[in-house]
């Protein structure tokens, strides 16, 4: 009963943080996650047995590899930026998860044809 009292509490601490910035915030709960909507679109995804605050990929589904911290870290991150507060604690995991994000980035899609020009006709 003291986990979900504390949930609850963090909770309501990440959704003040969130109403500083912008106008409207909306919680919808849901099994696993609780989806947090900010200026009605859906933008992050809490897990309720981890805490994680995850991004959206829409407004359905959470991006595991887009994480901001806890519930109980959340007051160390800008959340009109989505980055931590430089100097933080959290700053440093942060960094390293999203270098290892862009390291393993590989451009998408299929490569572009490369046509052979010919000196024949000149």
């Amino acid at each position: 009963m003291e986990t979900a009292i504390q949930y609850i509490e963090l909770q309501n601490d990440f959704i003040a943080q969130l109403l500083k910035d912008y106008q409207s915030v909306e919680r919808y709960e849901g099994h696993k996650f609780d989806r947090i909507a900010v200026d009605d679109a859906v933008e992050y995804f809490i897990d309720k047995h981890t805490w994680i605050i995850y991004g959206a990929k829409s407004p359905l589904q959470y991006n595991p590899r887009r994480t901001y911290g806890t519930l109980s870290t959340a007051s160390q991150f800008d959340w009109t930026t989505n980055s931590p507060i430089p100097g933080s604690i959290i700053e440093a995991e942060w960094e390293r998860k999203e270098a290892a994000i862009q390291s393993g980035y590989k451009k998408r899609g299929r490569p572009r044809k490369v046509v052979a020009t010919s000196e024949a006709g000149v």
